[in-house]
């Protein structure tokens, strides 16, 4: 009797302690998933078809309320996939872009100093707990001396989607500055990248009356979107509030809220994107010179073993956020030669859905498959050719 119970007494002090380890010290993290359980079912009945990308192909061309595709060799623009390729999506981290062009022109015109240091403190004011904080924490672990050089902290921003440094390059840039670019890229149909602080707060209905987000122009919302940054930047008790409140509860958004919220982030149409990436390749955004330092840095895939097998060169920016997976690429196949451009954007996913795709990095995968992968494009073609423009 006295083994049975000091079996059971360690036994359940094993528990004990699993579960203070396990749940306890996640417990945040367990509680958000708890308080979205119904999200986390949303799309769940796509999840098995869709394993392989023949699968995910075939998914796409029977969704077009959730993806757009545009994709075609650069010696034949004309031909190719358009698929919802005039549809408005959210752009996400894919905005910085223009971030990384208007860069690339201050410093070929020596207004900035890309080996400027920066310090990770200026950076940190406009990170938002429970906001991307995998993305920034590999920037955090790249600073060992707490400051890096500024072509440092681009290069982080694109690679690792980082919000943060996204937030500080925008304010580097100038707000006139960015405004002057997008005009003269002449991309009418894509809307000016904001600072995520911004967006993420105004979105915030703890923080923010959110009511009138459905009926205020995106002029007006751009506005106090900046001027919520600008004061995340300038005023450190506002910081430490806002800072306060997401790390109490987060977004005060369920995930399906916090997909839905998305669509009043600044937009761009596929095929506006495509064709930005075919000027590109061609060396004409703004000079032959800056053209080419842009592709520099979106080279960066190409340190990938997966993309060094498949590509001679390739070149790209991603995003992952709530219901959105997005992208935009160049890439030259390994096997035939051929150079493709392509803005590929699955856009208010359903959330379990979006967890399955996310998990396994399917978009990236896909995207870079259309490319090289002439079965998977011939799929692909075939799943949409109802749709196909």
């Amino acid at each position: 009797m006295k083994r049975a119970l000091k079996f059971l007494f360690v036994f359940l002090a094993a528990a004990a302690f699993v579960f203070a380890m396990v749940i306890g010290l996640n417990y945040s993290g367990f509680k958000t998933l708890f308080q979205n359980e119904e999200g986390m079912a949303e799309g769940s009945e796509f999840i098995e078809s869709t394993y392989s990308l023949k699968g995910l192909a075939q998914f796409i061309g029977e969704h077009p309320e959730w993806v757009s595709i545009t994709s075609y060799n650069v010696n034949n623009p004309d031909s190719g996939i358009f698929y919802q390729s005039d549809v408005p999506r959210t752009l996400g981290a894919t905005a910085n872009i223009f971030l990384l062009i208007e860069y690339e022109r201050q410093v070929t015109e020596g207004i900035l100093d890309p080996n400027e240091e920066v310090t990770l403190q200026e950076i940190n004011k406009f990170a938002l707990p429970e906001i991307s904080e995998n993305n920034h924490g590999q920037l955090i672990e790249e600073f060992d001396n707490k400051t890096a050089p500024l072509d440092d902290v681009v290069k982080a921003m694109l690679e690792n989607s980082d919000l943060v440094s996204a937030d500080y390059i925008w304010f580097k840039l100038g707000e006139e500055n960015i405004r002057s670019l997008m005009d003269s890229l002449n991309v009418a149909e894509s809307l000016i990248p904001l600072p995520f602080s911004g967006m993420y707060s105004r979105i915030n209905p703890s923080l923010n009356d959110t009511s009138d987000l459905r009926s205020i122009s995106f002029e007006q919302f751009s506005g106090e979107v900046i001027q919520i940054a600008e004061q995340l930047n300038n005023d450190p008790n506002f910081n430490r509030s806002v800072k306060n409140q997401f790390d109490e509860n987060r977004l005060s958004l369920s995930f399906m809220e916090e997909r839905d919220a998305l669509a009043y982030f600044p937009q761009a149409t596929t095929r506006e994107l495509a064709a930005l990436m075919l000027r590109l390749w061609n060396n004409q955004i703004l000079s032959e010179e800056i053209s080419e330092r842009v592709k520099n840095k979106l080279r960066w895939p190409m340190g990938s073993e997966p993309i060094a097998r498949n590509f001679e060169d390739y070149g790209a920016i991603y995003d992952n956020r709530m219901g959105l997976l997005v992208g935009i690429d160049f890439g030259t196949s390994i096997y035939d030669g051929h150079t493709s451009v392509q803005a590929v954007f699955f856009d208010q996913l359903p959330v379990g859905f979006w967890v399955h795709m996310s998990a396994n990095y399917m978009q990236e995968d896909y995207q870079q498959r259309l490319i090289w992968d002439p079965a998977l494009y011939e799929t692909t073609l075939k799943a949409i050719t109802p749709d196909n423009e």
